[in-house]
């Protein structure tokens, strides 16, 4: 017990010394340009602003397979209207010609006549949201439900919605063809699932359950009189969605094919059962939701001829299930969205905008060039590496128009955006050499970077990203690298990119990938804007430290 706890003394001390040094030397090591100079009380800190382009980038579509969430929705944003979300699933099971009941099909047929006669009692669709434990609200008492906040739903939780789940028909490649399967396949959100839509397995209106699902089927032992094991759950799940699908249609696919061609192997099941389309429609456009599709799952429940141990005939009890999300299964999401209202339209005419639109999914993004369309801006930072300036921070600040969020109360501020570096379609070396990176919690993690929403500053609400190593690589390497984009982003740990295509000329770029789940969006100042809104331009803004001659 001491040794533990004078390690754990020795700990906190060597943390407490490491924060020391790190702010310290954040402080006073600044990142030299051109020349090393000696802080010896001679210098004093400077600022310096820089005139930048901003552009509206307007996307028509995203490359939506391989997400780590997918949306659900029938939602319209305050600010950028209406928007539906549906999306398609491959099935998978768990191992290829499974053998349903106690006994192979091809043991049944072997044997003196006797069959097990499965029968699908219950088919249910599982659909995990995104939720978080709430420790402190755990109970010694199993039997009661825990309590977790759910993080994915967006707009009326209460509402009333109508979900249909269908079969689709169509077979989603992991691999594409055209590259003699040696890439993935690409599926992007514009496509048109309609064709696809088969039989319906449930259509029906239904509310969000938030509780923690409890099941009680164990039966209660006599042998412990103390304790009654029937009120002991026997299955405790998440809040998710559960939905009751046909179960006819799963006795034929399923049960009904044990032993037969269909279900020997994951590509002939997956030919033969191409997969599920989920789809909603909310009366009021109020409702939606970011699904944790890869811990999905379709759970049959089926009961079959059994004997015990004495012989004696009797009926049991099994289930299975199919995966959403396997190696060797693929989803896609779908998204329709509305023009943008023609105020907000007139943004996108590759003008430098007065107001920047961020918005996910297949909406848009931001961007952004340093050099103010010219090359004024890095002149005169050469002109600071010939000066031996020392850079304390550069940064770009964007403000937040309220004016224009607060014409929808409901409008939601995204937490967090994210800048990068759109020429090069990768994220900056700030974020890779920021110390504070991955906390575990994605408000907290590269809170140096930053680029969260920061509600307490006089001026206005307002996003900050400290770029000041992309500035430094900039003047040292003579760098031409001058384009950054801003999107938004469901998860700041998330920084991989993939294909978009612009709506303005159908070209194909790259955007993070994290920005596709999210819902939310943002209206910011622009650098093309009034004198009397000059406070919240968007400027590059450096502190410099310069020596005195």
């Amino acid at each position: 017990m001491i040794k533990n706890i004078l390690k754990s003394n020795v700990l906190v001390t060597l943390l407490v010394m490491s924060g020391v040094i790190f702010f310290t030397a954040c402080e006073r090591e600044y990142n030299t340009i051109g020349v090393d100079i000696v802080d010896d009380g001679s210098t004093n800190i400077k600022k310096i602003s820089f005139d930048v382009m901003a552009y509206n980038r307007k996307l028509s579509a995203v490359r939506t397979d391989g997400l780590r969430g997918y949306k659900l929705a029938d939602y319209e944003h305050p600010v950028f209207g209406a928007q539906k979300a549906s999306f398609a699933s491959q099935l998978s099971l768990a191992n290829p010609n499974p053998t349903i009941g106690d006994v192979s099909q091809e043991n049944e047929d072997a044997s003196s006549g006797k069959q097990e006669n499965e029968m699908v009692t219950e088919v249910y669709l599982h659909i995990p949201f995104y939720s978080t434990l709430v420790s402190d609200t755990i109970s010694d008492d199993s039997s009661s439900p825990k309590d977790f906040r759910v993080d994915s739903i967006f707009g009326d939780r209460n509402a009333t919605f109508n979900l249909k789940v269908n079969e689709y028909t169509k077979y989603l490649r992991v691999l594409d063809p055209e590259s003699n399967f040696q890439e993935a396949k690409e599926y992007y959100s514009n496509e048109d699932p309609t064709p696809f839509i088969s039989t319906v397995l449930y259509d029906g209106d239904l509310t969000i359950d938030q509780d923690e699902l409890l099941f009680f089927d164990n039966v209660d032992d006599p042998d412990t009189p103390d304790e009654d094991e029937s009120e002991v759950p026997s299955e405790r799940l998440t809040p998710r969605l559960r939905i009751p699908l046909d179960k006819q249609f799963f006795q034929e696919k399923i049960l009904n094919n044990e032993g037969k061609s269909p279900l020997l192997s994951v590509s002939n099941f997956q030919e033969f059962l191409r997969g599920i389309y989920v789809s909603m429609e909310s009366p009021n456009k109020d409702l939606a939701m970011l699904l944790d599709v890869a811990n999905g799952y379709v759970e049959i429940h089926y009961n079959y001829d059994d004997t015990d141990s004495e012989g004696a005939a009797i009926v049991s009890e099994k289930s299975m299930k199919l995966a959403l999300s396997a190696n060797s299964t693929n989803k896609v999401n779908y998204f329709q969205q509305d023009p943008y209202p023609q105020p907000i339209a007139d943004q996108f005419n590759n003008q430098d905008a007065s107001r920047l639109y961020v918005q996910g999914g297949a909406g848009s993004i931001v961007e952004i060039d340093i050099s103010n369309g010219s090359g004024d801006a890095l002149n005169q930072l050469q002109e600071a590496k010939a000066k031996g300036w020392l850079i304390n921070e550069a940064s770009l600040v964007f403000y937040v128009d309220e004016s224009a969020i607060s014409q929808g109360s409901s409008a939601t501020l995204p937490k967090r955006i994210y800048l990068y570096d759109y020429q090069n379609q990768r994220h900056l070396v700030d974020y890779t050499v920021d110390l504070s990176q991955n906390t575990g919690v994605d408000s907290t993690s590269y809170a140096i970077f930053d680029g969260r929403l920061d509600e307490e500053n006089s001026i206005g609400p307002r996003y900050k990203f400290r770029i000041t190593n992309y500035i430094n690589d900039i003047i040292k390497k003579d760098s031409l690298n001058i384009k950054l984009g801003l999107s938004t982003t469901s998860s700041i740990l998330n920084v991989a990119n993939v294909s978009a295509i612009l709506e303005s000329d159908t070209r194909l770029i790259k955007v993070p990938q994290a920005s596709i789940p999210n819902f939310q969006g943002t209206v910011l100042y622009g650098s093309n804007v009034p004198s009397n809104e000059s406070d919240k331009k968007l400027k590059l803004e450096i502190y410099y430290t310069e020596p005195e001659k």
